[in-house]
């Protein structure tokens, strides 16, 4: 066996095309944005601003603090209900509505790029259908991929870094609780995704194997793939977007250190002599954000 083939770089290279797609895509729903709404530039001036500004520093500080605040408390209560809904509700329709309209809310924002709003809807509607008509590997990741770059794009550009920053950091906290000692993320996962939400990026031994049927119904099953959840591929893109009012190089370079964490996630796992489930957000976060201030340097 070759080196190569003990790093199952197969996995690493379709992990990072995804993520790089879902990436480019949130740019073309910001630029699209850019274009349509002057409210948008605005905005994202007076944030810029006021970064800027020592006199405001505090108010900045105190703004941030309320967002991360409101965010904690809004994830958290989220996450509860979630974990309650699997215990409660032990049909499918629920779980597989809800997917249906996050991918739905999100897709319509880089297809509207393309189309206009109505077919833009249609199509973003098309997008959970198809992959519960037909279940395969390629429907699930085109939905997952259309839907996290709108959610990422339309949340990215109304953050400023500062707070998308911050956001990072409690989150990679917190994915480190909830996979090393309460666990409950591997329960939430595996809870949804037997509910027919499968709410990452599923990742198969090649590429040819995208055309494949899954089946999460089974644990073995779900040793034949790699994931990466909405939240990781998300949140990473989300704070990149939020960099763009400085200028697309902080973009480029947030991204770029994004992958770097994934790269350094993938090897970590490969390499565990025994294989369990790691906190991916930490260190895409972590080497996100290290890349953003090299841009600034830039």
């Amino acid at each position: 066996m070759t080196k190569a083939a003990n790093l199952k770089l197969n996995f690493l290279l379709q992990i990072i095309l995804a993520f790089s797609a879902t990436a480019f895509l949130s740019l073309l729903t910001v630029q699209g944005t850019m274009k349509k709404n002057e409210d948008y530039l605005q905005i994202q001036t007076a944030q810029l601003s006021m970064e800027k500004s020592k006199t405001s520093f505090n108010i900045l500080n105190q703004e941030v603090q309320t967002k991360l605040i409101e965010f904690t408390a809004a994830f958290l209560i989220a996450t509860m209900m979630m974990l309650i809904f699997l215990e409660v509700f032990k049909g499918r329709f629920l779980f597989e509505l809800f997917f249906s309209g996050a991918i739905i809310f999100g897709a319509q924002g880089p297809l509207r790029f393309l189309f206009s709003r109505g077919y833009a809807f249609l199509l973003a509607t098309a997008l959970p259908t198809i992959r519960f008509l037909l279940p395969r590997i390629w429907t699930q990741n085109l939905a997952i991929i259309i839907g996290v770059s709108g959610i990422a794009a339309n949340f990215g550009m109304y953050t400023s870094p500062a707070t998308s920053a911050g956001i990072l950091i409690l989150l990679s906290v917190y994915d480190m609780i909830a996979v090393y000692k309460t666990r409950h993320m591997s329960k939430l996962f595996k809870g949804m995704a037997e509910k027919g939400a499968v709410l990452a990026l599923v990742i198969p031994k090649n590429f040819s194997s995208w055309k494949n049927r899954f089946d999460f119904t089974k644990p073995e099953k779900r040793q034949e793939f790699v994931f990466l959840g909405t939240g990781d591929l998300a949140l990473p893109i989300f704070f990149a977007v939020s960099t763009l009012p400085m200028g697309s190089v902080h973009f480029y370079f947030t991204i770029s250190g994004a992958i770097v964490g994934i790269i350094c996630n993938h090897l970590f796992f490969i390499l565990q002599k025994e294989k369990k489930a790691i906190p991916a957000l930490p260190l895409i976060s972590f080497f996100a954000i290290i890349f953003f201030i090299i841009s600034l340097t830039t």
